[in-house]
Order: C-alpha cells, then sequence, then structure tokens
C-alpha cells in the first residue's frame, strides 16, 4: 500500500496513577460501547507489535501490560491508527499516567469523543484532542514525527507541567480543574468535569511555562496538589536509578 499525508487526532488522557482503575478493562469496554475500532488488533512493548488479540484476548493483553516497563503499544482498525497506555514503569517516575490515541478523523468526530470521556473517572487530570499535521501513513503505520505538532507533552517522567499555553480542538478538565477554570471557561459539565470546544483560554497562572530553557522552571505557577515530585523527591528517585 502506497504512502500517504494525513492529519491525525491525538488525544491524551493525564490521570493520577493512584486513583484510576484499571486501564485495560476500561479502555475495552469503552471501546465495544463507543468506538470499536479502537479494539487492539495487535500490541506490545517494542516494535514490531506480536501480541495478537483475536488469539489471545483479554487476558493475553493484560498479561503484556503487566510485563511492560513503560508503555504498551496497539494498532486498531481504521480509522484508529495507534494507541499506548501507560504502564507500571521500571524506574521511579512522577504520580501522572498518560494514555493516547491516533485517529485518521476530524476534530469534531463525536464517536472519538463519546470514547474519550467515557475513560474519565475522578482521578482525571485533563484530557486534550489535537491534530497531529501532515503525517506519513506507511500501509496501516504512521511513520515519523508530522510537520505541524500537536498539543505539547505535558507530564514528562509522570511529572505534571500545568495546562498548555495555547487551548486544544477541544478538551476536557477533570475535577481537580473544573472549579479553577469555570470562571473562565466556556465549558459543558460532563462526566464530573468541564469540557471545552473553544472560546477563551485559562488563567496564564495554571499554563506550562514551555518556552523557558530550565527544565526546573517549566511548570505553571499555579496547580492542583499531588500532579507532581518535589524537587527533593525528583533527586533521590533520579540517584536510585542511577544507582541501578
Amino acid at each position: 500500500m502506497a504512502e500517504r499525508t494525513v492529519d491525525v487526532l491525538v488525544v491524551r488522557w493525564y490521570e493520577r496513577r493512584r486513583d484510576s482503575p484499571p486501564i485495560v478493562p476500561r479502555w475495552l469496554a469503552a471501546a465495544r460501547e463507543h468506538l470499536p475500532a479502537a479494539m487492539p488488533t495487535r500490541f506490545g512493548s517494542s516494535e514490531p507489535l506480536r501480541g495478537r488479540f483475536d488469539r489471545v484476548g483479554e487476558a493475553g493483553l493484560l498479561q503484556a501490560y503487566a510485563k511492560a516497563d513503560s508503555l504498551l503499544a496497539m494498532d486498531g482498525e481504521p480509522p484508529i491508527h495507534h494507541a499506548t497506555f501507560a504502564a507500571a514503569a521500571s524506574s521511579p517516575c512522577g504520580p501522572i499516567d498518560v494514555h493516547s490515541l491516533h485517529a485518521e478523523v476530524g476534530v469534531d468526530d463525536e464517536r472519538v469523543r463519546r470514547f474519550a470521556l467515557a475513560l474519565t473517572h475522578p482521578g482525571t487530570v485533563y484530557v486534550s484532542a489535537s491534530i497531529a499535521g501532515a503525517m506519513i501513513l506507511d500501509g496501516r503505520e504512521l511513520v515519523g514525527p508530522p510537520e505541524r505538532r500537536e498539543e505539547p507533552y505535558l507530564a514528562p517522567f509522570g511529572d505534571w507541567l500545568g495546562l498548555p499555553p495555547q487551548p486544544p480542538a477541544w478538551c476536557f478538565f477533570g475535577p481537580a480543574y473544573a472549579s479553577r477554570v469555570r470562571r473562565r471557561i466556556d465549558g459543558q459539565a460532563v462526566a464530573g468535569g468541564l469540557l471545552s470546544t473553544g472560546g477563551p483560554w485559562v488563567d496564564e497562572r495554571l499554563q506550562a511555562r514551555l518556552a523557558e530553557p530550565e527544565w526546573w522552571r517549566r511548570n505553571a505557577r499555579r496547580m492542583p496538589r499531588g500532579l507532581r515530585r518535589s524537587g527533593l523527591r525528583w533527586l533521590l528517585d533520579n540517584r536510585r536509578t542511577r544507582v541501578r
């Protein structure tokens, strides 16, 4: 199959690890109800993806997830090209897990939006949908970085930086943020949080300072508690990782 250039909707779920229900049964239940194409076909922790859902089913997927070091990758059926689960990391990391979905659909696709909201829960911090423009699709595999990047990644090493400086195509604020942004955001109360599809953006103090050259200055000036490690905890975890 020939290569072609596609725009891809990238959805990311940021959630508190300790407050999150298991992702595998949650994903499968939401996919069966709202987005069957998001059911995994192949999966694995490295390329090529060798696990086959049609052969091993949910039990095999759970086993692969339990063994994954940091990420479990999956392919779905078109228009769902790729997805990832954050797995239990082999090295210390921050309190945030991030799951993702790459779909060749428009930003207003209601199937994807219903699926995204079905995965949320009280421990969800933030969900975003943004476009990665002009990616190469080689057969059924997305290749290389896009010409136009999607929303920046907001939780490196599991530590939350804050909300993005610019609004995505649409987003969901979990309970920890909904009360903080409600006065500025023209959103809809859904699933215990706030769904925003456009309009004014959040207070600058809640925004990650991604342009700062020093990594330790990039987090927002204000954020809910418990979404990132303290500087001391980060140093201790980093030292422990080096010792290993």
